[in-house]
């Protein structure tokens, strides 16, 4: 859609890893990036929802919770929550790896990841568990890996990021055709 309204933009699609997207949008090796929501960082900008995902909790395929149909968010005091590394946002770490349950029950923290496939091999090994959006299951399944829905989660919001002094014309017109496209499916 994107390329139909401004033909003289080339886009290029980049995989980043949770640890680069800030990194990348400060030096300036993106214009946008497409990550979870919230994020409160200085001098970077955050659009409008594109997508809202349930949350599940990946859990060790072994592990009692996967045997359940849904866990609930105090429910996370009973394992070891892997965690996001320091260098990412709070208000993201906060959102994704709580350290209590709405009850006010602490929740242990596991080891650190820098990477989703470093998180699900942690997981799978045993080492924790984490929140994660329902498409995980599509695209992340693994036998030793299984999702469970949190039934009392918010959904996981997605959206674009964009450095303040970055909103160019043409970023703030991708945003408006990324908004179009998802909200005429």
């Amino acid at each position: 859609m994107f390329r139909r309204r401004l033909t003289d933009c080339d886009v290029q699609l980049r995989e980043a890893q949770i640890v680069d997207l800030m990194p990348w949008l400060r030096d300036g090796q993106v214009d946008l990036a497409l990550g979870t929501f919230p994020i409160d960082e200085p001098g970077i900008v955050t659009g409008p929802v594109l997508v809202s995902e349930m949350r599940m909790l990946a859990v060790p395929s072994q592990h009692p919770f996967a045997r359940r149909t849904s866990v609930s968010l105090d429910d996370l005091a009973r394992v070891k929550l892997l965690q996001l590394p320091d260098t990412l946002p709070i208000s993201l770490r906060e959102d994704r790896t709580p350290r209590a349950t709405p009850a006010g029950r602490p929740i242990d923290p596991g080891p650190s990841a820098s990477t989703f496939n470093e998180m699900l091999t942690l997981i799978g090994a045993g080492h924790g568990a984490f929140p994660v959006g329902a498409q995980a299951r599509r695209y992340y399944a693994r036998p030793d890996v299984a999702y469970v829905p949190i039934s009392d989660a918010p959904p996981l919001r997605w959206g674009l990021l964009w450095r303040a002094d970055g909103a160019t014309a043409r970023a703030r017109a991708f945003a408006e055709a990324a908004h179009d496209l998802v909200s005429s499916s």
